[in-house]
């Protein structure tokens, strides 16, 4: 067959194939190339991300330290002057601490009148740190140093510094000298590729920590290109050469608290090599087809047409989803109808791909975000755990201090305030974690006819005891209407009203609360004169974490969930609550409906104090020195006699062998925990009957059902109320 007669059909089939491969190849050229600049900025998001999280968790160890240093400051050696016990009590706390080095106590012209890392009373020299420790001078506040290299020691180390005031006037700056491994942990926590480098500066953007090599860096400053980068910007990211020779992208993270930065460092061919290896495959899958083209054009310019009839078979076929089966024809007009029933069934089939992909990807992503969300919850039930050991021990603290009475009105004054502010750091707590139990419907309410006015005045009679309404006046008009409610939650709502109020509203301004009917309603007003909202804050007052203007001291404290709160609550209760305003300084209005009952035919009677007041004797098992301490000496100055046992194990032995009255049982014990502790002494044989309260940081609906189970009859959560721990006592 002469070659002559393909010549039309041959030429006609390349060009096809060229003009559908051009545009083929320049779509996907920009689209390889839009994909590489997305992998690289979403690299560059991912890794800043772990930056900023890394900065926080150095903020945290360094503001762990400030605590420490703040602690000592405090000490009463410093009150009395007596430096030798000062010199004591330092030299005692850096025994317990292996990131501490030592300790100075300077006079604010920098004289050293204490250093830990010499015998006391020896002849001391100045700092010679001024600059940081002029500024502690000079505002008063504390301040986290560079790292440098001890004199005496020949390791590095970096300075704490804290003021010592005493009567309003500084006394002393107090110096808190602690190592670099101080710091150097939060590395390990954070999650950074394998092959990244992770470092840690100080404000001078010399090394504190590194995640390799650390001991032969330490000190030295950042590559010059990482230090203009810092120089520019609080955070960013830039291809660099590290100083062991490798080019890597970094990013870098400073912080606002202190200057300091944390940086990692990719290396730079990880990512290149991922990009590259996208234009690579364009290129083969370009070649691949050009040249599968232009064979297909070759081999079909040989065949024969199919007659029209198969066709209309194969679109029939194609129109239901199957494969269809191109018929051979020698007609070239033919031919091209049976192309492009060809790519219609590519396409088909490809789009179908398409779609069980994109499934797949949302059904991982939803997973993804339900193990993020599960991780939150635990997260915070964690926190809200840890937070409330140290309240609870600060808590019971203040309550033996004021039972044994302050000699002067400067003390006095420390423990109202001391226990004023531990109060607050605890409702904020019960705010965080119910607002998150709320949020996904873990709330359960115990629902009975309550007097939605002497809510008000219990409420009221609560925040007045704080001293959060001294500076306010406040007007109150209630009528007696009963709704079907949870006390302890509808007084959440009324406090968080009362106190939202009193924050933005100054000292001499007014609060007007009324309880009123609204037909088959009850209606909860709480009024202020104070600042007021703009148009534009009253629709989203209550979203999470959205607040009005406040002072920059944010004086009044808060987290921005207390009015989440208060309407995902007031809605469970079958409620609405709305909020008005006529604008900035002219007050806001917050009104809270909710269904209202018939009162019941029989009122209780209020809770009181417990009239019987006989000594008990007490058995604490608690693992916290502290926590320990502190209740052991608030029950003791109450009159009752007391056991202690620091771990699970103990516990039950004293229980079994001393057979106490009440037993107050820590839940997260070492070895066993407080769940087995109470289940072993409700079944020991000769186990006398005794009352068994849990005393936890774990206060959620299933915590209390489990410590139920195992035995309690009391659950009360840290930081507990000394009021409710002496009713507790006293059940039985």
């Amino acid at each position: 067959m002469p070659w002559s007669r393909f010549t039309p059909l041959h030429g006609r089939l390349l060009l096809l194939v060229a003009v559908a491969l051009l545009p083929l190849a320049a779509a996907s050229a920009a689209g390889v190339i839009m994909l590489g600049r997305q992998q690289g900025r979403e690299i560059e998001r991912t890794t800043l991300d772990t930056m900023r999280a890394l900065s926080s968790a150095v903020d945290s160890d360094l503001n762990h330290l400030v605590g420490v240093a703040e602690t000592l400051a405090a000490s009463r050696q410093l009150d009395t002057g007596d430096l030798r016990g000062f010199y004591e009590h330092a030299r005692r706390v850096m025994r317990t601490r292996d990131s501490l080095v030592g300790v100075i106590l300077a006079d604010p012209s920098g004289q050293q009148i204490v250093n830990t890392l010499r015998p006391f009373g020896v002849p001391l020299p100045t700092h010679l740190d001024t600059e940081n420790f002029q500024r502690v001078v000079q505002t008063q506040k504390p301040a986290v140093g560079n790292v440098t290299r001890g004199r005496m020691s020949g390791l590095y180390d970096f300075p704490v510094r804290v003021p010592v005031i005493r009567g309003g006037e500084l006394r002393y700056v107090l110096t808190v000298l602690a190592r670099p491994d101080a710091v150097r942990s939060v590395i390990a926590r954070q999650r950074v590729p394998s092959d990244g480098l992770v470092s840690i500066f100080d404000a001078r953007g010399n090394y504190v920590a590194r995640s390799r090599g650390h001991d032969e860096f330490i000190g030295r400053p950042a590559p010059p290109g990482l230090l203009t980068l810092m120089s520019h910007r609080a955070e960013g990211w830039g291809r660099l050469l590290t100083l062991d020779g490798q080019t890597v992208y970094a990013a870098f993270s400073r912080s606002n608290e202190n200057g300091w930065s944390t940086a990692v460092g990719i290396p730079a061919a990880a990512i290149d090599t991922a990009v590259r290896g996208s234009y690579v495959t364009l290129g083969a899958g370009l070649v691949a087809s050009a040249a599968l083209g232009a064979a297909l054009a070759l081999l079909l310019s040989r065949l024969i047409v199919r007659p029209i009839a198969a066709l209309r078979t194969a679109a029939q076929a194609l129109g239901r989803g199957e494969a269809p089966t191109l018929p051979t024809t020698s007609i070239p007009e033919i031919r091209d109808v049976a192309d492009a029933l060809a790519g219609a069934a590519g396409a088909r089939r490809q789009a179908e791909a398409t779609r069980e992909e994109l499934l797949r990807r949302e059904q991982a992503a939803r997973a993804d975000a339900e193990d993020a969300n599960r991780m939150k919850d635990e997260f915070l039930a964690m926190l809200g755990h840890e937070l409330r050991n140290p309240l609870g021990a600060i808590r019971n603290a203040v309550a033996v201090l004021e039972a044994r009475g302050a000699d002067d009105d400067v003390a006095r004054r420390a423990q109202e305030i001391v226990g004023r502010q531990v109060g607050h750091l605890a409702r904020l707590m019960d705010d965080l974690l119910d607002v998150g139990r709320v949020m996904t419907g873990k709330i359960v309410l115990n629902r009975a006819p309550l007097d939605l006015s002497a809510a008000v005045e219990q409420s009221l009679t609560t925040i007045g005891a704080s001293g959060r309404l001294s500076r306010h006046t406040v007007t109150i008009d209630l009528d007696s209407i009963w709704i079907d409610a949870d006390a302890t939650r509808i007084e959440q709502v009324i406090g968080n009203l009362v106190t939202n109020a009193a924050k933005y509203t100054p000292p001499g301004g007014r609060i007007a609360i009324s309880v009123m009917p609204d037909r088959d309603r009850a209606v909860l007003r709480v009024m202020d004169d104070g600042v007021g909202m703009s148009p534009e804050l009253v629709p989203r007052v209550f979203d999470l974490f959205v607040q009005g203007e406040r002072a920059l001291d944010r004086a009044q404290g808060g987290l921005g969930i207390g009015l989440t709160l208060v309407r995902r609550l007031v809605e469970l209760h079958d409620g609405t609550v709305a909020a008005h305003s006529d604008g900035v300084g002219k007050g806001s209005v917050f009104m809270v409906t909710l269904p209202a009952v018939a009162a019941p035919a029989t009122l209780r009677g209020e809770p009181s104090e417990p009239s019987d007041t006989t000594p008990r004797r007490v058995l604490v098992v608690e693992d916290n020195d502290d926590s320990r301490e502190m209740l052991r000496q608030l029950l003791q100055v109450s009159g009752h006699v007391v056991y202690e046992a620091a771990d699970g194990t103990s516990g039950v032995e004293t229980a079994l062998k001393q057979h106490p009255d009440v037993a107050l049982i820590d839940v997260g014990l070492p070895g066993i925990d407080g769940y087995q502790v109470a289940q072993r002494i409700r079944t020991a044989a000769d186990a006398a009957p005794m009352l068994l309260i849990a005393i936890t940081g774990y206060g959620g609906p299933d915590d209390r059902r489990r410590a139920h189970e195992a035995g309690f009859d009391i659950h009360l959560v840290k930081p507990v109320d000394p009021h409710a721990l002496a009713r507790a006592l006293h059940l039985r």
